[in-house]
């Protein structure tokens, strides 16, 4: 249910969200939301490094739903 949340919210902001049936979410953003996020403090994984992958691709585990509205908050900060 949180997975589903959590993946409506960043296509909402424009992400694209690979489907996923572990407990983290897929996804391609800005290529600098790693480097804005680490400045609120936030870390999510970067992707470019595995192979196939580029700059903008991220992981997020999917947490408990004041969590995910924390993450959602700070990505709409640094987006604006």
């Amino acid at each position: 249910e949180e997975a589903e949340y959590l993946s409506g919210e960043l296509y909402k902001l424009g992400m694209t969200v690979f489907p996923s049936q572990a407990n983290y979410l897929f996804f391609e953003g800005e290529p600098d939301l790693y480097e804005k996020l680490l400045q609120e403090g936030v870390m999510i994984r970067d992707c470019s490094n595995y192979p196939g992958l580029w700059k903008g691709c991220y992981r997020i585990a999917v947490k408990l739903h004041t969590e995910n509205e924390q993450l959602l908050e700070k990505i709409r900060k640094v987006r604006r």
